[in-house]
């Protein structure tokens, strides 16, 4: 996830940026503002600062960015379509408009649709919000469908204080209405909250990735659903527009931010994160039939996930509605999940000879798990694995509907905490392993090959440690990629840096921060310890640090099972003065790894860069133009702009060569890449690839009759 956020409280004026998505397990974008209490004990806690990018501090406009709409569960409502997500920090207001996709820049393009103009004509009454209540059900979100303590919590002034009389009043104001705004409330500028931190997610037809019967009429009720796009906001809700028209279909406000509602009318409203964080799709086994669920976190507005029914949601109190929600008072491990959670299909046991299988959410327990506010935990990290057919009225339990694995302790002095896993899974979809990293420099690998509950067989312990020359501890807060490795085993591709809030922007703390290829073969005996920089191949950054293009190089070696280096690893040039690191996951396009680092400013208002390389995912090392591998190259470039997230790949038609003499075709194929900049996209090039297809050679079987017979007894040619 990208925290490049860089203005301060006391620039003149602070707006916002836009919000990259690419795929699910990638949630892009900027931290928002919320300071959370210190623990009483043990490491302080991650204050997360929603401080707008620095272009910002030079302009009243707002900044803009763009979100392809390719989505977690589906394919795009139209051919070339992003989803572009602005906003005005200042107001707390935010627009998502749809616009043709373009290469290069697309800041001039005109919308489709602006989903905030739609909601601002669409009168309160008529909006469908939905909340849910103590007993797990799904209930509009209107007075008299409300729990008494949810009427008592929006009837507090913020602040406390007695009650005032005004929750209908502001849940009427939550809903849209606006007759006492500027008088009893404040006055917005419009009724879609700002996503500093959010990004848009698509969902259209299913992924169709099952055979059975049930799921094949399950994707067939998909492909005429309404497609639509999901927007968490920072005016308290999760919205969900339709993709053709930007009309809102629904809206959730889950029920852990309800007792904070009270504070956004307030006339006297200091920003805050709501529901500003991550979202996620998958596909479910709930309750004997197949189901979308959407995941999505708060962020820094809470402590915690919930999750929906979003199977058609033009009707979604037809359906399941809201599944669950699960916060820091269900199990005190859980944090502020900055990155998106996945939807996995896990193994439970057997039963008899037919295997027993439950869906999940799983995901790292995030920031701040020992900070104080309703719970208070281990600063460690965890990996949680949250059913989703747990019914409504049932009680988070341990082991029963939802799983724990625990990491080891690391340093007490240092933050922990979990990030977002990567996951691997068998033919069947069935997960096997799942890697993560977290905040002091450790990678991990769950086992899921066995039953549940999954602890202890085998023992845990890191298959990586990321320091830097110096022996410091590199945090790890991106998902790695992963790609199949020579011999067996895989490579996980990773870079190392957080930019959560002001103090990690200070130039007095700035650390070498590098990126990683880490080669684990789960089938092979265990390591005696976890591998380090020493197991890895060295490539280099060639030229000054402020260069406008660079090279990378390095000896021509390969990773993988029965060779001397187990991976290869790149320190980000003069990153103890520069401050570079890698906050974003990369993306692979044909073979290459393709990532962006950000390089803050000289103070808070400073505009910060980007830089963006393009390695060979294997080796690390530049590649040329027909795709062979170089030990020396140009392989990247200074952008001078704040680049946002992973790239967005936009794979072209395949387009089939000359046949040669002995039948074999060679098949080509260009995929464009684009970066979501501060200003607008960032053209990064493109991305060749060929591969052979059809008959790929002749061979001649002299003694095929022999052979015939010996493999048919009794046969004749």
């Amino acid at each position: 996830m990208e925290r490049s956020s860089h203005a301060s409280s006391r620039c003149r004026r602070t707006n916002g940026r836009a919000m990259p998505f690419f795929a699910p397990g990638l949630a892009l974008g900027l931290c928002c503002a919320t300071a959370l209490a210190p623990a009483a004990s043990g490491p302080p806690a991650i204050v997360i600062d929603g401080q707008a990018a620095a272009l910002a501090c030079a302009t009243d406009r707002p900044v803009h960015g763009a979100a392809l709409a390719v989505a977690g569960t589906g394919s795009p409502p139209a051919a070339g379509s992003l989803f572009r997500v602005s906003y005005d920090f200042a107001s707390g207001s935010g627009t998502l408009t749809r616009t043709p996709l373009s290469r290069g820049e697309a800041g001039g393009a005109t919308p489709v649709w602006d989903a905030a103009a739609v909601l601002a004509g669409t009168p309160p009454a008529r909006r469908r919000i939905y909340t849910m209540q103590a007993d797990g059900s799904t209930a509009p979100f209107e007075w008299d469908s409300l729990a008494p303590s949810q009427q008592a919590v929006l009837d507090l002034p913020p602040g406390g204080g007695a009650a005032d009389g005004l929750g209908p009043a502001r849940l009427a104001w939550l809903r849209g209405e606006r007759a006492l705004e500027g008088t009893t409330f404040r006055r917005r500028a419009g009724l879609l909250g700002d996503s500093v931190h959010g990004a848009p997610l698509y969902i259209g037809a299913g992924a169709n990735r099952h055979a059975d019967i049930a799921y094949s009429a399950f994707y067939r009720g998909t492909e005429r659903r309404t497609p639509a796009v999901y927007l968490g906001a920072n005016d308290g809700m999760l919205h969900a527009f339709d993709a053709a028209t930007g009309s809102e279909l629904f809206a959730y406000a889950p029920a852990m931010l309800v007792p904070a509602l009270s504070a956004l009318p307030a006339p006297d409203y200091t920003h805050r994160a709501y529901v500003d964080g991550p979202l996620a799709a998958g596909e479910a086994f709930i309750g004997g039939a197949w189901r979308s669920v959407l995941v999505g976190s708060p962020g820094a507005g809470a402590q915690g996930l919930f999750a929906l029914d979003v199977t058609d949601p033009a009707a979604f109190d037809g359906g399941l509605g809201v599944l669950w929600e699960f916060t820091d008072r269900d199990d005190v491990a859980m944090g502020n999940v900055m990155q998106p959670a996945q939807v996995a299909r896990l193994k439970l046991r057997m039963r008899g000879d037919t295997p027993v299988y439950r869906d999940f959410a799983v995901t790292g327990n995030g920031l701040n798990s020992h900070a104080a506010d309703a719970a208070q935990g281990e600063a460690n990290g965890a990996l949680f694995l949250l059913a989703l057919d747990k019914p409504p009225a049932e009680r988070w339990r341990i082991d029963t509907n939802y799983y724990r694995l625990d990491t080891p302790p690391g340093d007490p002095a240092r933050p922990g905490g979990l990030a977002a896993p990567a996951l691997v899974t068998n033919e069947e979809g069935v997960l096997r392993h799942a890697y993560a990293g977290d905040l002091q420099g450790r990678l991990w690998r769950f086992d899921f090959t066995r039953h549940a509950p999954w602890r202890g067989n085998p023992r845990l312990q890191p298959v990586f440690m990321a320091r830097d020359g110096a022996g410091r501890p590199q945090p790890i807060t991106q998902p790695p990629r992963i790609v199949h490795a020579q011999g067996g085993g895989y490579l996980l591709l990773f870079g190392t840096g957080s930019l959560y809030g002001r103090a990690e922007r200070d130039p007095a703390g700035f650390a070498p921060q590098s990126y990683y290829a880490v080669h684990d073969d789960p089938a092979a005996p265990a390591r005696p310890a976890p591998l380090e920089r020493s197991d890895l191949a060295e490539r280099y950054v060639e030229g000054e640090a402020a260069d406008a293009r660079f090279t990378v190089l390095g000896r021509q070696a390969t990773a993988g099972s029965g060779r001397r280096y187990k991976g290869w690893y790149l320190d980000f040039p003069a990153g103890g003065t520069t401050g570079e690191r890698s906050v974003a996951p990369g993306a692979l396009a044909d073979g290459k790894l393709v990532f962006t680092t950000v390089v803050p400013g000289r103070d808070r208002c400073a505009p910060s860069a980007s830089r963006r390389y393009v390695l060979d995912a294997l080796t690390g090392l530049p590649v040329n133009a027909g795709g062979s591998v170089l030990a020396r190259g140009l392989t990247g470039v200074l952008v001078p702009d704040v680049v946002h997230g992973a790239p967005l790949l936009l794979p072209g038609p395949r387009r089939p060569m000359a046949r040669e003499p002995t039948g074999r075709v060679r098949v080509t194929r260009e995929t464009a890449i684009l970066h979501a900049g501060t200003a607008a996209e960032v053209d990064g090039g493109v991305s060749g690839a060929s591969w052979p297809a059809g008959r790929l050679s002749w061979r001649e079987v002299a003694n095929w009759r022999q052979l015939h017979r010996a493999a048919v007894p009794g046969g004749r040619p």
